[in-house]
């Protein structure tokens, strides 16, 4: 009797090694479509945040603080009292300056007094001149006819000329005192602008404010020198909120000004709000450094090296009611290019 072995099926051993480029390539596909895909679609970023102007209010005068009209985090309109500064030097010095100008004017008074005498001189002394010319033009005919003697002519002569000379010497004070008198009136102007900047200097000691908004970070007491061009309020606006969003280059530069776009506001979350694109900036700095106009944007994030981006601005449309904003607070913002 034969045995016979068992026949034994072995199966090959799967291709796993021909499969693993084509999921590696599908894993790469799907990454790909996933980073590049919807941007076409959506601009997103979460490098938002909410921004206003900041007014840093500070005096046009120097002086002690003498009462703070206003609190922290005080909402108020444009006009509002925030500050008073000491006005009694400014006072004197308005009280000063307005009788400098009396004083100013007196003197054109008297000049101009004068000036009515001088006139009179001056006919007078032409009078005087038309008398000496006639006595002159009579004696002068007979003195050639030998009826009269040539001490006579003489004597004329000398009469005429010094009806001239009295005459322009009169005319002469006549016109200094035209010009004294111009003169006089400059002093009451420049009197008078020197009050006005007084009155200007005294009305400066009250500080209001220029825009509607919120007192932010007072420290500002009572009995505190303040100093020219020295702020000593701030205030944040309440009339140019707007959201700025840094995007990436390549999706930057396809918005436009007037498109629509939705913020997620990080103090108000899961609420989107409608905004609309009112610019897109034009360019960068590509150093932080201080006193610059072209606003920097840090191209790294927790030390990966980001792709640079430009600051897109836009407004809340509508403004939602009811919804406080703060500024420097984070975004996100999705828009539908």
């Amino acid at each position: 009797m034969t045995a016979s072995s068992p026949e034994t099926n072995i199966a090959p051993p799967p291709a796993s090694g021909a499969r693993l480029p084509w999921l590696v390539g599908a894993i790469l596909l799907l990454v790909a479509f996933v980073y590049f895909v919807p941007t076409m679609f959506i601009a997103y970023t979460e490098d938002a945040y909410v921004r206003s102007d900041f007014v840093a209010v500070a005096p046009e005068i120097s002086g002690i603080v003498t009462s703070v009209a206003v609190v922290d985090d005080q909402a108020v309109e444009a006009g509002t009292l925030l500050a008073v500064i000491d006005d009694t030097p400014f006072r004197l010095d308005v009280d000063l300056k307005r009788r400098q100008v009396e004083s100013a004017r007196a003197a054109v008074a008297v000049k101009q007094d004068a000036t009515a005498v001088l006139t009179a001189n001056v006919d007078s002394a032409r009078a005087a001149l038309l008398l000496a010319e006639q006595e002159y033009n009579r004696i002068r005919p007979l003195v050639e006819d030998q009826a009269l003697s040539q001490e006579m002519l003489d004597r004329a002569t000398d009469n005429r000329q010094g009806a001239i000379d009295a005459l322009e010497q009169a005319q002469a004070q006549a016109r200094v005192n035209t010009g004294e008198v111009t003169a006089a009136e400059a002093q009451v102007e420049i009197a008078k602008a020197d009050l006005a900047i007084a009155e200007y200097n005294l009305s400066r000691t009250r500080i209001t404010a220029p825009v509607k908004g919120y007192v932010t970070n007072l420290s500002l007491r009572p009995g505190a020198f303040a100093s020219v061009g020295v702020p000593l309020v701030g205030i944040v606006d309440d009339t140019q909120w707007r959201i700025v969003a840094n995007f990436k280059e390549y999706i930057a530069s396809d918005l436009k000004p007037g498109m629509r776009a939705w913020v997620w506001l990080d103090s108000h979350p899961w609420h989107l709000f409608p905004a609309r694109i009112t610019g897109v900036g034009r360019g960068i700095a590509r150093a932080q450094e201080p006193d610059r106009l072209l606003p920097y944007v840090a191209p790294t994030t927790d030390w990966i090296r980001l792709a640079r981006r430009l600051p897109v601005q836009m407004v809340l449309d509508p403004r939602p009611e009811g919804v406080p904003l703060f500024m420097g607070a984070d975004a996100r913002v999705l828009v539908f290019p």
